[in-house]
């Protein structure tokens, strides 16, 4: 179409410049370029024509592949979120199983730490009674052990005491003895001092009577 209607000007320009042929040639020239210039107008209106009929091909084919994308899309769009749905409540049910399992993991370990502080609080009471019945009885054993030591300690003094006693007594008497045989003893020296004084008394009053006797002659 571009090359008719190209085609047409020069042959325009060319009868222009040639302004010398002469007329029958130029009305030979000038109904040649009429028919040039009919026939590039034709072919431009056809080739219009075409050109409308193919846009108007192109837009309704585009149109149609428009539709057939959105569809494409929607149906993708659908398959897609009915995926996400199913892998989301997969993931949901796979969630709260596990939750389900953990809060039973976690109660039984629970309920198995409890019966073990329970044995644990169990064995310790026991033990704890045991120590206490124990110490009690070692408690026990040990007054009666200071009771009989005590009892022994008192009658082991008591015999020290009465044997102390009983020597002190026998310590006493012999003394007393003693005491009394040293007063006899004593007292029959006086008693002979006294005779021998009494006899060197009389002695004396004798001689003195002797003496006065003869001074009076």
């Amino acid at each position: 179409m571009k090359k008719s209607v190209l085609a047409a000007l020069v042959l325009g320009a060319s009868l222009a410049v040639t302004g010398c042929f002469d007329k029958q040639e130029a009305a030979q020239k000038v109904e040649t370029a009429k028919e040039a210039a009919t026939n590039a107008a034709t072919e431009v209106k056809d080739s219009a024509k075409q050109a409308v009929v193919e846009v108007k091909e192109a837009a309704s084919n585009a149109m149609d592949s428009v539709k057939l994308a959105a569809e494409e899309a929607k149906n993708s769009t659908v398959e897609k979120v009915s995926e996400m749905k199913d892998a989301t409540v997969a993931k949901v049910e796979e969630t709260k199983d596990a939750a389900v399992a953990k809060i039973e993991e976690m109660s039984n370990a629970a309920s198995d730490k409890m019966a073990e502080v329970k044995d644990a609080a169990e064995a310790k009471k026991d033990a704890a009674v045991a120590k206490i019945e124990e110490m009690t009885n070692t408690v026990s054993d040990k007054a009666v052990e200071m009771k009989d030591a005590t009892v022994a300690k008192v009658e082991e003094a008591k015999e020290a005491t009465v044997a102390k006693m009983e020597e002190m007594k026998n310590m006493a008497s012999d003394k007393a003895a003693e005491i009394k045989d040293a007063a006899a003893l004593k007292i029959d020296e006086a008693k002979e001092a006294m005779s021998s004084m009494k006899e060197a008394a009389a002695e004396k009053a004798a001689d003195a009577a002797e003496a006065v006797k003869d001074a009076t002659k």
